[in-house]
């Protein structure tokens, strides 16, 4: 057990003397507290559609739809799928799975009738697709439908650069473009598709100028809005199958003194085990709210190293001792965390 596990339950068990705080104190609180400091904190968010890549090679297929009645298919249809194959074969290749590894692309013709397609749902059928292309697993994309642009154009306050003596107004430009498809998965090794879904997401671009005219005129040209929007499309289908890094904001107190300084210092380098062992000797030597100010900076810290089971028994004792505000709710996303690692290790198992 190292210094910092081992420090936790010896503050967390000991008799603390809780005197009265200093009347200048009382009467300057701003001047006494501890000056809040705001953080990054990066998350692993598990995926909202897993999807078990390992070990699987992979093929992307467009779905073209020919009409049985007059053999005759949609050549906006076949550029719209492309493209949303091209933003999933994109994003997926990006990830640390297929860094190094290249997807390949096909068209898979389907004769329908009346957007009835019986092949896709013929095992047989799809086993022989993937013994052909090599695969064991088909990314089919299919039934790509793209609404009409929406335009907009808003008038606001300048708020650019306030610190300029550029006054008046400015002009925000905002188009935003409807987009849908089917993403089926089939596993040749289990013969039986593991996801079917139905994405939509409205894709949307916005521009800032001072002339109303200068900002409509950096959005998209209209003629490639459909297939800008049909590639992002297929990137957010991706990421919604792959476990996803997002941004939190988090604080902590800075404190005066040597030891307060220096764990300063030490957490603006990101060095969090050396700012824990500051922080650690401020809570031993300081009683009241200084010594909860103190466990919360600890539970941040421990946060970062990813211990998150520590930085909510460090919580625990800043609630028990000063009942900081915000931390419940750093308990509760701390319990999440602990939730989303446990589902992504199996995410990734499965």
């Amino acid at each position: 057990m190292n210094y910092i596990q081992s420090l936790a339950p010896v503050i967390r068990h000991s008799s603390f003397v809780i005197i009265t705080s200093l009347l200048v104190c009382s009467l300057l609180f701003a001047a006494c507290s501890p000056m809040i400091k705001v953080v990054n904190v990066e998350s692993l968010v598990p995926a909202k559609y897993p999807v078990a890549y390992s070990d699987k090679s992979i093929a992307i297929l467009n779905a073209l739809h020919i009409n049985n009645f007059d053999k005759s298919v949609s050549s906006t249809d076949s550029l719209l799928t492309n493209m949303v194959a091209e933003g999933l074969k994109q994003e997926l290749e990006a990830s640390d799975i297929f860094w190094d590894y290249d997807i390949p692309v096909y068209n898979l013709t389907l004769v329908c009738n009346e957007n009835q397609c019986d092949e896709l749902w013929d095992t047989d059928y799809m086993d022989s697709i993937a013994e052909q292309t090599a695969s064991t697993l088909l990314i089919i994309i299919d039934s790509v439908r793209i609404g009409r642009p929406q335009q907009s154009i808003s008038r606001h306050a300048n708020y650019l650069n306030p610190y300029l003596n550029l006054y008046g107004n400015v002009f925000s430009a905002k188009v935003s473009v409807l987009v849908e498809a089917l993403f089926r998965y089939y596993d040749f090794e289990q013969q039986q598709y593991i996801v079917n879904y139905a994405a939509s997401d409205t894709i949307v671009w916005e521009t800032i100028a001072y002339e109303a005219a200068e900002a409509i005129a950096k959005l998209p040209e209209s003629n490639a809005l459909d297939t800008l929007a049909a590639q992002q499309l297929g990137k957010l289908m991706a990421k919604a199958t792959l476990p996803q890094w997002s941004a939190e904001l988090r604080h902590y107190y800075g404190f005066s003194g040597a030891n307060g300084n220096a764990a300063t210092a030490f957490a603006e380098k990101n060095n969090w085990e050396q700012a824990m062992y500051y922080w650690g000797q401020i809570a031993m030597k300081s009683t009241g709210k200084t010594t909860a100010y103190a466990a919360f900076n600890m539970a941040l810290g421990a946060e970062m190293l990813g211990d998150y089971q520590l930085a909510i028994d460090w919580l625990i004792l800043a609630k028990n001792t000063a009942n900081l505000p915000g931390t419940n709710s750093y308990i509760k996303r701390l319990q999440q965390r602990i939730n989303d690692k446990n589902l992504i290790q199996q995410q990734l198992e499965d």
